[in-house]
């Protein structure tokens, strides 16, 4: 795996490909993230979007290309002009930075809501438990979930959970938060609540963003960008109201249709 030049952009896909044994599932991958924008990636079911995501916090290598968060690359060294895997408790360092929220809660079922929030930044970073919790009370409220802070996971919602593991990953600070499909495990009635979480932080955290999502109405109202993948490919990268309303591609245009009623 050789070298490649880093940019200006916070997050720097260039050529990245990746394999399960056999099967190619990503293809040539390109693309640029810059700081606090928020990226919407869209696509049919088996597109490669996820695994892109968990491509830029290493939590799959890729096979050929970089990824770089900052200038920095995710997951590997560079050594005489080419990159060789990080051991895993390097990647988990930067994963620090990279925070992820995923389509299951992973909330530690026997910590109290309050706990669950704090433990990292106090445990990784070595903050002030005192300012730690403070601030994920702060956290709870902004989330609409002041009250549930002694609760424990089992009690509460589908959807109270989710946001819960978003103010989780915020209370890092990370400088990339990655949503992968945040809302595909809720009843369709708590969608609602966890989207409007995360327009408020597209709208007010001035933190950067990369969404994988079947909502194309958040990503219509909250995205800057779109990214439409299909069969392992970025088919097409613009403004929402270009993507999503005036496709370049056929195969955008496809996909939109049938998504779209």
């Amino acid at each position: 795996m050789t070298m490649i030049e880093k940019t200006d952009a916070l997050i720097t896909i260039d050529g990245v490909d990746k394999w399960y044994g056999n099967t190619q599932v990503l293809f040539d991958v390109d693309l640029a993230i810059e700081e606090g924008e928020t990226v919407c990636i869209i696509g049919p079911s088996g597109s490669g979007k996820s695994t892109l995501l968990r491509c830029i916090n290493h939590l799959e290598e890729i096979n050929t290309g970089s990824i770089r968060v900052d200038g920095s690359l995710i997951g590997y060294h560079e050594r005489r002009g080419r990159l060789h895997e990080m051991r895993e408790r390097e990647a988990c360092a930067q994963r620090v930075e990279i925070g992820m929220v995923f389509q299951q809660f992973n909330l530690f079922p026997h910590m109290t809501v309050l706990d669950n929030i704090t433990f990292a930044p106090v445990k990784i970073k070595h903050r002030p438990k005192a300012e730690v919790r403070e601030h994920a009370r702060e956290l709870l409220r902004r989330v609409g979930l002041g009250d549930k802070a002694g609760a424990f996971p089992s009690q509460l919602s589908g959807g109270q959970q989710q946001r819960v593991a978003i103010a989780r990953a915020v209370a890092m600070g990370p400088q990339v938060l990655l949503f992968d499909e945040p809302t595909s495990a809720l009843d369709p009635e708590l969608v609602g609540e966890v989207l409007a979480v995360m327009k408020d932080l597209a709208r007010t955290g001035g933190m950067t963003l990369v969404v994988v999502t079947h909502e194309m109405g958040f990503a219509r109202e909250v995205a800057d960008r779109v990214v439409f993948m299909a069969d392992g490919k970025i088919v097409e990268v613009g403004p929402p109201a270009q993507v999503l309303d005036n496709p370049a591609h056929p195969r955008t245009g496809s996909f939109l249709s049938a998504v779209i009623r």
